[in-house]
């Protein structure tokens, strides 16, 4: 079965000050990524006591779990693999098997080698690479460039039918001043243009598997 498998590696694990806490961190991230992505065929569950994985079907389903990851309190290198998920009778993390999942480990330990925090990775004949290349365009940059900027983003990714006034008022705006100071912050976000991008990156992955279930 075509699948996507994301690998998320907490960066410097081995010298987090407290082991207990980083697990506790990384069971509620789980939680909350399980909770908001129901069609796993692996849920996100912990490997190794500091990294998550999980499977799903969907190649569009990957990116908005990335914003999910790099909007998380833990800071980490993330690998996306597409293939093959081989392994149907399962969806233990440790059980599961398949191409996707090998290269998403690559694809992470690719991340811990370069400049980039998420990495793909695929077939030979897959443009990995090139969506490697869009996504380190696409992030930082077009997620904020200041704490307001980016705090604006992730609301407006997860409250998407919220107005500007309740948006400003979530971040704390006095109410007479909440819906102007959101429409500036969207303008000087490039709120219009990240949107854009997004559109035709969730295009292109949507025509890669329908390209890879044809061949």
């Amino acid at each position: 079965m075509q699948a996507v498998a994301i690998s998320f590696d907490v960066k410097n694990s081995r010298t987090f000050p407290h082991k207990e806490e980083l697990l506790q961190t990384l069971r509620t991230l789980a939680e909350q990524l399980n909770d908001q992505f129901k069609d796993a065929l692996v849920p996100f569950q912990i490997k190794s006591g500091d990294s998550l994985l999980g499977v799903f079907q969907s190649y569009p389903v990957c990116y908005p779990v990335l914003l999910e990851l790099v909007n998380s309190p833990l800071d980490g290198y993330v690998g996306v693999g597409f293939g093959q998920y081989e392994t149907l009778s399962t969806t233990e993390a440790d059980e599961a098997n398949g191409s996707a999942i090998i290269f998403a480990f690559e694809a992470q330990e690719a991340a811990k080698k370069s400049d980039n925090q998420i990495v793909f990775a695929g077939p030979p004949y897959f443009p990995a690479a090139l969506l490697t290349g869009y996504v380190d365009m696409l992030y930082p940059a077009y997620f904020g460039k200041t704490d307001r900027q980016i705090e604006l983003h992730t609301l407006m990714d997860r409250f998407p039918d919220a107005t500007y006034e309740e948006i400003g008022l979530k971040m704390g705006f006095q109410e007479k001043d909440a819906r102007i100071n959101v429409a500036k912050l969207v303008a000087r976000s490039q709120r219009k243009q990240r949107k854009q991008l997004e559109t035709a990156f969730i295009q292109a992955l949507e025509q890669l598997q329908v390209w890879e279930a044809i061949g």
